[in-house]
């Protein structure tokens, strides 16, 4: 079962790389290896996260590639970067 960031995720990435679809894109695919982003897209990718998921809030210099080598991976990190919604 695809999460909500699994499905954002793949949605960016689809956008970015012009793809027709995503289904070609599983929790297992490699982000640099399968899908062959660079430090400039993954930049890209980022923030086009940050403008599909308002509670995301990502710093950059806490970012480790090692981090996200795969879509799980990643969606996990943006799990653990997202901010609690809280009232005012």
């Amino acid at each position: 079962m695809t999460s909500h960031i699994d499905t954002q995720i793949i949605d960016a990435i689809v956008e970015l790389l012009d793809m027709d679809d995503g289904s070609s894109i599983t929790p297992e695919t490699r982000i640099e290896d399968d899908l062959g982003l660079d430090s400039g897209l993954l930049l890209e990718l980022f923030m086009a996260l940050e403008e599909r998921l308002p509670a995301l809030e990502i710093d950059p210099s806490e970012l480790r590639p090692e981090q996200f080598s795969t879509v799980q991976s990643l969606s996990a990190l943006i799990a653990s970067f997202m901010k609690e919604d809280v009232p005012a």
